[in-house]
């Protein structure tokens, strides 16, 4: 599946008034989930006529959605004009200059972008897409973390994610292969651009045997370091593990808990047996899940305070 970015379409035509009615949406959303016409016309501070004029081209190039048959007019943000948003603020903050059309990840929960730097750097930007196209188990996860929080708009819970995601790897960056956050707003994180492949995306032509097991002990040390630190990824699998220049590096944290949750050794067995089972599967490397789980589950408890 590939994913156009449409807020790189609609971006360059933008004035800043837009912004401010785009942003007027945004903000209004906490208390209605169709804006009136006027909340956003006063937000922007324009007349009605021109609210309504720049909100009628926001939504032909489907950054708004409007609704008429409430009563009164309403708008909402799509996730699109909350990507242009996010990359507004993030070119404001010099963070990045430009985002290319080149994707470099399609994923269940996110879409990956390459990036630019003022200082002509490349680095990833995630678009989280949590909603969008979440599998019910994952909607159920995300609802269950954030369902003491005021607000359940889909595009509120990809913001939420995004922070939880570039907060915990700022903690594990310094001390595990993961990759480095630079920068995050509303749902979207900026991190160093990683020239590598998924796992899932390399054959047995690529790596033999022997190579897959070295590869799979060097996942298990990094993830072993993880826990004992307190952290359980709980979706890992050979779709977030990137193998760059010998190295691996662990992506996609979105999901992660720490060793306090109640379920978080389930999920931590989880992850292992997942492992385990794709390396057989893809690579007929073959490791006991006995062997290996005695570490992980001691790592889990001396996280714990050792309970």
């Amino acid at each position: 599946m590939v994913s156009k970015l449409l807020a790189l379409n609609a971006y360059p035509k933008l004035r800043d008034m837009d912004f401010r009615v785009l942003r007027g949406v945004e903000l209004n959303m906490r208390h209605h989930r169709w804006v009136p016409l006027e909340n956003v016309a006063r937000f922007a501070h324009l007349d009605v006529e021109t609210t309504s004029f720049r909100l009628g081209r926001l939504d032909d190039w489907g950054l708004v959605v409007r609704r008429s048959d409430m009563g009164y007019i309403g708008y909402q943000l799509t996730i699109h004009g909350y990507d242009t948003l996010a990359i507004r603020a993030l070119a404001r903050k010099k963070v990045i200059e430009a985002i290319s059309t080149t994707q470099i990840g399609v994923g269940k929960d996110a879409d990956v972008y390459v990036g630019i730097t003022p200082s002509h750097e490349k680095v990833a930007v995630k678009f989280n897409r949590i909603g969008e196209r979440t599998s019910s188990r994952k909607a159920g996860y995300h609802g269950k973390i954030f369902q003491n929080k005021r607000h359940t708009s889909w595009l509120y819970i990809s913001r939420l994610i995004a922070q939880r995601e570039y907060e915990v790897l700022n903690l594990l960056s310094p001390l595990a292969k993961v990759p480095r956050p630079i920068a995050w707003n509303r749902h979207t994180v900026v991190m160093e651009f990683v020239d590598g492949k998924e796992l899932a995306e390399l054959s047995d032509t690529y790596l033999d045997c022997e190579e897959a097991e070295e590869v799979l002990w060097r996942i298990l040390d990094e993830y072993l370091k993880i826990v004992r630190f307190g952290i359980v990824h709980s979706d890992l699998s050979e779709y977030n593990v990137v193998l760059t220049r010998g190295e691996i590096l662990i992506i996609d944290w979105a999901q992660h808990v720490t060793t306090a949750d109640p379920e978080s050794l389930e999920y931590l067995e989880r992850d292992i047996m997942v492992l385990l089972n794709a390396f057989k599967r893809r690579w007929h490397v073959e490791v006991d899940f006995n062997e290996v789980w005695p570490r992980f589950k001691e790592a889990w408890i001396e996280s714990r305070g050792g309970e």
